[in-house]
């Protein structure tokens, strides 16, 4: 008891011996110190608990992250493999010629047939079964292109079908009966090598020449129907080879048929 009451006088004895201006000067201060500590340690904690929240979503986008890597890994391990049918819509899309719902609609159809795009491929290996290496099917900007070498349909400086054509032509007629509403292009293409003959003035007569002969025998032997038909002379003006080498003169002299289906056609193909 004793102890308590010395120290209680102890410290009244000297709160008052200080000037009371200096007391309330150094208790403001003191509570101005104070208000500081706790505004600081307010700030510090909330810097905390942010600091702690933007870790918790750097891992979450870290973890994000890594699954779209693994994903995209995976896909280029095991890339997509488009059949020619996929290739062939993928290009008339990009050219406005179908809509992406009418590509839905296709594809639905296609999922339903397990012999999707069995037109073409058939029709490929037919093709090929009759013309070797001398004709080819293609598929580019929403056509689909037979190129068949002068040399199977034509002698040279020729406008007669020769023998062996009837088959390649047989092959095409086939997949034109099947597809009735399906229109196409008979084009002629020749070198630029100077050509008269009698009768033929020129290459481009030459080409106008062999493309109706084409159409001709489509028309009275497997009985196309000649408003399908569009029989047309390049002549030497639409070469896919060089013309100054002996084998892109040969590229050059060819027939092209070129096939343009529609939407409602595209899906009657599957």
């Amino acid at each position: 008891m004793n102890k308590y009451l010395i120290t209680s006088v102890a410290l009244f004895a000297l709160v008052s011996c200080i000037p009371p201006g200096k007391l309330s000067e150094s208790l403001e201060a003191n509570t101005l110190l104070s208000n500081k500590y706790d505004s600081l340690y307010n700030k510090l904690n909330d810097t905390v608990a942010s600091y702690t929240n933007s870790i918790g979503q750097l891992k979450s986008n870290l973890i994000s992250l890594n699954d779209t890597v693994q994903y995209y890994r995976a896909i280029a391990a095991k890339p997509v493999v488009l059949s020619d049918g996929d290739i062939f819509l993928n290009q008339m899309l990009g050219l406005s010629l179908l809509t992406k719902s009418e590509i839905a609609a296709v594809n639905n159809v296609g999922e339903s047939n397990s012999a999707r795009n069995s037109w073409l491929i058939d029709f490929k290996a037919n093709l090929k079964k009759y013309t070797g290496n001398d004709a080819e099917v293609k598929l580019n900007k929403g056509f689909v292109f037979v190129e068949v070498k002068n040399e199977i349909l034509f002698n040279s400086g020729s406008q007669i079908l020769s023998k062996k054509s009837q088959l390649v032509l047989k092959t095409l007629a086939q997949l034109l009966q099947a597809q009735p509403e399906l229109t196409f292009m008979i084009e002629g293409h020749t070198d630029n090598k100077i050509f008269k003959k009698k009768g033929l003035n020129d290459n481009w007569s030459l080409s106008v020449q062999r493309a109706t002969a084409v159409a001709r025998i489509l028309q009275t032997k497997y009985k196309i129907d000649p408003k399908r038909i569009i029989a047309a002379g390049r002549g030497q003006y639409l070469p896919i080879d060089d013309n100054n080498t002996k084998t892109g003169r040969e590229h050059n002299r060819r027939i092209r048929i070129v096939f343009m289906p529609t939407v409602n056609q595209v899906l009657n193909l599957q």
